[in-house]
């Protein structure tokens, strides 16, 4: 039997099995990933390439350099208190279920039920959403890449939202395939993610015609949004705009909910999240940074015929061929990051669906026998995705509203095991590997507080006035039906039969296993 170090303590595989039995349940999938492949779906789920460059023309709109800098690290700062108070309940809690069993555990018999209820419908919401622009983005940047070579060709939402499609199709038939080819997705998009990114980053900085200087770039504040016109603070222009960056920093609980198929998830789950982090906020720094100083003429970019300030910002500064090669790296980013979200997809709803949260769940919870994979949830989470991108079949407005659902469903599953965590499960909640010490509580009110603070913002009109279904933010309708959807399934129903996790064995039937107790 194989035997690991970690920090000077003994762990074999079975360690991992051992501990998913104390939570409850068989290692029914397989466990086969490395601490490095998770990293690399966690670091897909929150790209970097397919968040801050597909939105950059909306941080220019609203609040531009000063946004696009200053807005990152502001975000980048807060993300990190949400990450750390995480990781630190991953390293108890390594489920595929992830969130939403932390969830469960840390309300208790009392509150547990409900709360994670709610937790595992904001998480898929964060989850459908995330993949969806992401892989909207994606084509929407291949179109752009049609349009640079033919003038003529026109930029329409059903040519985006078809080729979307084509991908999500794709993603599936990559997740259809089995361990090996997630594997080999996960390493190539880290290298993608990370060697993609500085090319671009190089590319426009030596091949701009000019650069911007420092003094504009960290100081210099735009708004076409119309409210400052309409006497609005800049500073809650500034709020608005931090969407691009906040949609750059999701999907780091991917670790989590990949955690059933890692090795020693209880050290590498919660490094898969903050690694991730960490990763995103300097390669994003350096992009957002790049991307700023190589702007050459803010009106034109705005308006640019390729679909987007980043594309016409890319063929400024590489010319025609450079400019189809960046946008390509975009393109396989996004494409990626829909592999790897349909992955970490269908693990969560895996979670659910055991614990018969799902309609129809036994059909839903039955494994691949070929990959020992939840394929049927795969195929239900990639058509979800697809519908949800339906609006951009006549909405502008389409990806950055899309930005805004899954920034609040995400941050908020993310805050709400994080609140249990300091309030009702403060005094059952039992430290692992990863622990913040003394630290927990305020770090945890800070990421509840941040979160509280973006749930209002991104709910908000992105413009004003709002006279069109270009210029309509569809967030808050969104939110609202699964609040309400949410709400009345479980006072009508679910609140009679639902109990959240159910452990499916208990320790003592796996044979062989020694039971690994908590320092």
């Amino acid at each position: 039997m194989a035997t690991i170090e970690e920090k000077g303590h003994p762990a074999t595989y079975n360690e991992d099995e051992a501990r998913l039995a104390k939570l409850g349940y068989k290692q029914n999938m397989k466990r086969q990933f490395s601490g490095l492949q998770n990293f690399g779906f966690t670091l897909t789920n929150s790209s970097v390439l397919i968040g801050i460059i597909p939105l950059f023309g909306f941080g220019m709109v609203t609040g531009g350099p000063i946004v696009a800098i200053w807005g990152w690290l502001l975000v980048a700062f807060f993300v990190m208190f949400i990450g750390l108070g995480m990781a630190e309940i991953c390293s108890t809690y390594p489920t595929a279920g992830g969130l939403y069993f932390w969830t469960a555990k840390l309300g208790g018999p009392k509150w547990g039920p409900m709360f994670s209820w709610y937790e595992a419908w904001f998480n898929i919401l964060g989850q459908v959403a995330g993949c969806s622009g992401s892989v909207l983005a994606a084509a929407t940047f291949t179109n752009s890449m049609i349009a640079i070579w033919n003038p003529s060709y026109e930029l329409t939402g059903k040519k985006n939202f078809y080729i979307m499609a084509a991908y999500m199709i794709t993603a599936g038939l990559v997740n259809s395939a089995g361990g090996r080819a997630l594997k080999v997705a996960s390493l190539v998009s880290v290298f993608v993610h990370i060697a993609g990114t500085i090319a671009i980053i190089i590319v426009i900085l030596v091949g701009a015609p000019k650069l911007q200087s420092a003094k504009w770039v960290f100081t210099d504040f735009e708004d076409t949004t119309g409210y400052t016109a309409a006497g609005a603070s800049p500073v809650f222009v500034f709020m608005l705009g931090l969407l691009q960056s906040q949609w750059s920093m999701l999907g780091y609980d991917a670790s989590a909910h990949m955690s059933e198929e890692t090795e020693r998830s209880y050290v590498n789950g919660p490094r898969g999240i903050l690694l991730s982090i960490f990763a995103s906020v300097m390669i994003g720094l350096g992009l957002a940074l790049a991307m700023t100083f190589g702007i050459q003429n803010y009106a034109a970019t705005l308006s640019s015929a390729y679909g987007g300030a980043a594309q016409q910002i890319f063929v400024d500064c590489a010319g025609k061929k450079g400019g189809t090669v960046l946008i390509f790296i975009v393109v396989f980013a996004g494409f990626l990051c829909g592999v790897a979200t349909v992955a970490a997809n269908s693990r969560m709803l895996y979670a659910f669906a055991r614990d018969g949260g799902l309609p129809f769940s036994p059909y839903w919870t039955v494994l691949n026998k070929r990959t020992m994979m939840p394929l049927r949830l795969v195929w239900l989470s990639v058509t979800v995705v697809i519908i949800l991108a339906l609006p951009s079949l006549g909405s502008a407005a389409t990806l950055s509203a899309i930005s805004g659902i899954s920034i609040i469903g995400f941050t908020t599953s993310y805050a709400i095991p994080i609140l249990l965590r300091i309030t009702v499960g403060s005094s059952t909640f039992v430290q692992h590997e990863f622990n913040l010490g003394r630290f927990s509580k305020p770090i945890g009110w800070v990421a509840v507080i941040w979160t509280a603070f973006i749930f209002i913002i991104f709910n908000l009109p992105q413009s004003w006035p709002v006279s069109d279904v270009d210029t309509f933010n569809f967030t808050p309708a969104a939110v609202g039906f699964l609040l309400a959807f949410s709400t009345l399934t479980w006072f009508l129903s679910a609140k009679n039969w639902f109990k959240g996790p159910i452990s499916e064995i208990a320790l003592k039937e796996l044979d062989g296993i020694v039971p690994v107790e908590p320092k």
